[in-house]
């Protein structure tokens, strides 16, 4: 069974997704088995910048995402949905989606897995 232990928020390294559009997404792993017990959850925070996108993809798990600060678009398949700070996204495994930011923004993600290197990707129309 896991210990329960603390994450100083400037504790672990930003890191860059190739994979979005014009290199403005981030990405900061939380509760990941990289840096210490999980219990079978990942977490952490996306940072996506004024007019930057993350590209339409799916991932093989489900995932919730909460936006904690900014403003922009969350595209569910094709439902666009405006987001600000508050609102929350159920997105089963398996379903397209993507999101643009209108300002910068913060989002809090969740995926059921021990680690980010367990979530499979799926970009574009190939997806």
């Amino acid at each position: 069974m896991p210990q329960p232990f603390h994450v100083p928020a400037e504790a672990p390294e930003v890191k860059v997704m190739q994979e979005a559009q014009r290199g403005g997404l981030k990405y900061r792993l939380m509760v990941d088995a990289s840096g210490g017990p999980s219990g079978e959850v990942c977490q952490g925070y996306f940072y996506l910048y004024d007019g930057h996108t993350e590209s339409m993809h799916r991932h093989d798990v489900t995932e919730t995402i909460s936006v904690v600060e900014g403003t922009g678009t969350a595209w569910l398949g094709a439902r666009e949905i405006t987001m600000r700070p508050g609102d929350s996204l159920f997105i089963p495994a398996g379903h397209m989606h993507g999101f643009a930011a209108d300002e910068d923004m913060t989002l809090f993600f969740t995926f059921p897995t021990e680690s980010f290197d367990q979530v499979g990707y799926e970009y574009g129309e190939a997806a």
